[in-house]
């Protein structure tokens, strides 16, 4: 699962958004949880942009928003089959960037937090979104796509987020190209190596908004496929 994630405003961001023609910049955040705003990447009139959506999916047919369910992260195993998740899957795909994402272990009884960041790289990771409401009451809402692990992942979780590749980003986010088109991206893999960092347990507090600290100054690499 993805349930924390950070954002830097760096030449890796930047390098990412660069690459679909987006010039604006993305908002340093740290230790983003769900249901807080976030930036992500989605095209519209065939343009890609920057738009601020709610972290925590709000289908467009529900009465009232709500976080009765977990909908900040949508199993990729499901999307074609899920009442919330099949319409968005189709046309309404978009791009969660990060420059890393937290997942905990438990030993001795202790959450021990773990930073989980690309070698030389930023994170595309796959997600979708919809659209609640209208007028003043209106805003947009997204999930992030999860899948099982990479069996060298397994130490840390069993599920990963979903990490597109360079060249896949463009595919993923055209809306003319239908979702039952894209289940080969949304397989384990690892597009690049990950360092994997102990963090300090302050972070697993989600008012804790400071740059992680790492406990070790080496890393676990985790190689790509």
């Amino acid at each position: 699962m993805c349930g924390r994630f950070n954002v830097i405003d760096d030449p890796m961001t930047q390098g990412l958004l660069d690459s679909l023609g987006i010039t604006s910049h993305l908002h340093t955040q740290y230790n983003i949880a769900p249901s807080e705003d976030i930036q992500v990447i989605l095209v519209e009139d065939d343009v890609a942009r920057l738009r601020h959506m709610r972290w925590w999916l709000t289908p467009s047919w529900v009465k009232e928003p709500g976080t009765q369910y977990s909908m900040f992260n949508a199993r990729a195993e499901t999307l074609a089959t899920s009442r919330a998740f099949r319409g968005p899957f189709k046309h309404q795909r978009c791009i969660v960037v990060a420059s890393s994402f937290i997942e905990w272990t438990t030993q001795d009884g202790h959450k021990v937090p773990y930073d989980i960041r690309p070698a030389g790289a930023a994170f595309a990771f796959a997600g979708i979104w919809d659209h609640w409401g209208q007028g003043a009451e209106a805003f947009y809402s997204c999930a992030i796509i999860t899948t099982d692990a990479v069996p060298a992942f397994h130490a840390i979780h069993n599920r990963q987020p979903v990490m597109l590749p360079a060249d896949a980003l463009k595919r993923w986010l055209d809306p003319a190209i239908e979702g039952s088109e894209l289940i080969d991206l949304l397989q384990p893999m690892l597009p690049t190596n990950l360092e994997v960092f102990e963090s300090d347990p302050n972070i697993n507090n989600a008012r804790h908004k400071l740059p992680p600290e790492h406990l070790s100054g080496s890393a676990l690499i985790i190689k790509a496929d």
